[in-house]
């Protein structure tokens, strides 16, 4: 490999993005794009980029179960569980472990009537059930695209194929 091109598998993997990693790898803007797409096509940078990403996955030591095990929780929490039985919002502390690991985001804000506090009014957010859905579907080829293609032949060209 080049030295160019061992900068764009550099530059690829701090965001996969092709056309961003081919620009900072110092290839021209106008068309790097194209670029991307042709060092994205060489088997030796292929290579290379995916013996990146495994040795990152080694480093990090994430693997496949890890990342389909998170999917599995996010779209398997329930919001109920951040709550006590009188709608209160729970402590972090006391919220399960696999409930944390699926919030996004938690709002808290105090109402207040003629400057006296009255309650809160908690707003937790969960990362996207839809999108986990989507992904695990895909891992697990739940939507695969059919492609219905009509072929014509005429009755020689059959008995051609079957001589």
């Amino acid at each position: 490999m080049t030295p160019n091109q061992e900068r764009f598998v550099q530059e690829y993997l701090v965001d996969l993005n092709g056309k961003q990693a081919a620009m900072r790898a110092g290839y021209s803007e106008r068309s790097a794009e194209v670029t991307a797409s042709k060092l994205l096509r060489n088997p030796k940078v292929q290579e290379a980029v995916a013996a990146a990403k495994a040795a990152r996955a080694e480093r990090v030591e994430v693997k496949a179960d890890d990342v389909l095990r998170e999917l599995l929780l996010i779209a398997r929490t329930d919001i109920g569980d951040a709550f006590s039985p009188t709608g209160a919002l729970l402590p972090l502390k006391e919220m399960p472990a696999h409930l944390r690991r699926a919030i996004s985001s938690i709002e808290v804000e105090q109402l207040t009537v003629d400057g006296e506090a009255i309650g809160t009014v908690a707003k937790v957010k969960l990362w996207d059930k839809t999108k986990s859905l989507e992904l695990l579907g895909k891992h697990l080829r739940l939507f695969v695209d059919k492609v219905e293609t009509t072929v014509q032949f005429s009755h020689e060209d059959a008995l051609g194929a079957l001589e």
